[in-house]
């Protein structure tokens, strides 16, 4: 069950601190590929520094909110895609590095969930 635990929590840390920098960034239009910051960039940052908190409150109980993965993966996976799809149709620059973060980040809190649930249907 420790184990599980663990898993849970570095879910949780990493999708929040993952949140906490799209917060900041999305703020900076440079970034973005923009000259100028625009109203849903501003909107953009407000959710995912909300939703960083909500993970970092899971963490005080892993696994009876471990439920709180749910919304997250499908998160993480739509916005994982839309940046996948952004770089194909060449309207952002590549990075591979995010992209395979953003799928390995994925794959990891969907085990992370099934695991646990493991352990609380024994």
């Amino acid at each position: 069950m420790r184990k599980q635990i663990i898993q849970l929590r570095i879910s949780y840390w990493t999708a929040a601190i993952a949140d906490f920098a799209i917060a900041v960034i999305v703020l900076f239009p440079e970034e973005m590929g923009l000259n100028v910051i625009e109203y849903p960039m501003g909107l953009m940052s407000a959710v995912a520094f909300s939703w960083a908190i909500m993970l970092l409150i899971a963490d005080r109980k892993p696994l009876e909110r471990r439920w709180i993965l749910i919304p997250t993966i499908f998160v993480v996976a739509l916005l994982t895609f839309v940046r996948i799809l952004f770089e194909i149709n060449e309207k952002i620059e590549t990075d591979f590095a995010v992209s395979i973060f953003g799928i390995t980040l994925l794959i990891f809190m969907i085990y992370s969930y099934y695991s646990a649930n493991k352990v609380r249907e024994e």
